[in-house]
């Protein structure tokens, strides 16, 4: 089996040492907040931006992107981590499910609709409509995804998210200033704070007075994500263990599932990438732990001997998580069996497949 960082208790991912039969849920959803100027690079421009999500889903189930050429890529040519998660789902016979809380361009996959809108921005103060409907419908699809399945693994694309996340964290009270996670080396928190002091002004909260009220913190300057997954991971959890598969906007979920007090918060872990937990610029164990959720597992993932040039820039820092890669990548590593030099050289197969082609084309 590969080897996989752990901070906190190792308890959960046992469960995948012991070869439980996992599940993987990625739920998509987009944000106007995307479209401020620097503070996203997850798509090659605002634009493309809001095809990130379905393509990425497309990517999963049939190889390639459909509603777009290849894959997701920044604006640089660097592919998304969906790379990762299809090289780990592909090494694993676990079932895939798509959600969809609110992405403003539907994937031509299969999918479950949990939303109606994407969020508007989160210097509205009025970001998500219908957030409690939102989780309540996640609630009823975890409880019953937990019938199906030992383990689930709940991934997400949302582009922005890392700031929709900052802003729920201040607004439950977390000491999250400059702690999530980028796309971007340095984390860009000058601009996402200042982001952030916009919603906050708009809403008329301030940091912690959305303490009690964590549902409202994700209208007011959240993501539709946010209360998606809370209401999946929430719901199963009571029956299952359930691993956050994502970087900073993971603990953003768990402070409101945490908060809500309606999850078995023991069930819980989150589950990244090396990329992540290692980020100078951000840090996700101390957030996860202010946030209940004091497990934090994460891929020992290494491209800095890939074949390809393309996937060096990873280990410089830039994009890092997202597609839930760091979950799929440590149930490859555990459930699938599969070695770190193995998994990678997967993860080049896939490169080779998708990218390369769509980089000779343009």
């Amino acid at each position: 089996m590969g080897k996989i960082l752990i901070e906190g208790d190792d308890t959960l991912i046992g469960g995948l040492r012991e070869a439980a039969q996992p599940a993987y849920v990625c739920t998509i959803a987009s944000s106007d907040t995307g479209a401020i100027e620097g503070i996203s690079i997850a798509g090659s421009s605002a634009e493309m931006r809001k095809y990130t999500p379905p393509a990425d889903m497309e990517a999963l189930f049939y190889g390639s992107a459909r509603c777009i050429p290849g894959v997701a890529a920044t604006p640089d040519g660097i592919p998304s981590p969906v790379i990762i998660a299809m090289a780990a789902l592909n090494a694993m016979r676990i079932p895939i499910f798509v959600a969809d809380a609110g992405s403003e361009v539907a994937p031509q996959t299969p999918y479950i609709r949990l939303g109606g809108s994407p969020a508007r921005s989160v210097v509205t103060g009025h970001a998500v409509e219908d957030a409690e409907l939102i989780f309540e419908r996640g609630w009823h699809l975890g409880a019953n995804l937990a019938k199906l399945t030992d383990y689930l693994i709940l991934g997400e694309s949302v582009p922005a998210g890392t700031t929709t996340a900052l802003a729920v964290m201040l607004a439950l009270g977390l000491d999250a200033e400059g702690k999530v996670s980028s796309t971007m080396i340095g984390g860009a928190h000058e601009l996402k704070q200042a982001a952030v002091d916009l919603g906050f002004k708009a809403a008329g909260i301030t940091k912690g007075s959305m303490e009690n009220a964590p549902l409202r913190a994700v209208a007011a300057v959240g993501d539709p994500m946010q209360a998606a997954v809370a209401g999946i991971a929430s719901a199963a959890s009571e029956q299952i263990p359930v691993m956050l598969a994502g970087g900073t906007q993971m603990a953003a979920v768990a402070a409101v599932m945490d908060r809500l007090g309606k999850a078995d918060m023991n069930n819980i872990c989150i589950g990244t990438t090396r990329w992540v937990m290692q980020d100078p610029d951000a840090d996700i164990v101390t957030l996860a732990q202010q946030a209940g959720c004091p497990r934090v597992y994460a891929a020992d993932l290494n491209f800095g001997s890939a074949r390809f040039e393309g996937m060096h820039v990873y280990e410089a820092g830039l994009v890092k998580e997202g597609v839930g890669a760091g979950g799929a990548a440590i149930a490859a590593l555990t459930y699938g069996g599969l070695e770190n030099d193995e998994l990678l050289r997967r993860i080049e197969d896939v490169y080779e497949a998708t990218v390369l082609p769509m980089l000779k084309g343009s």
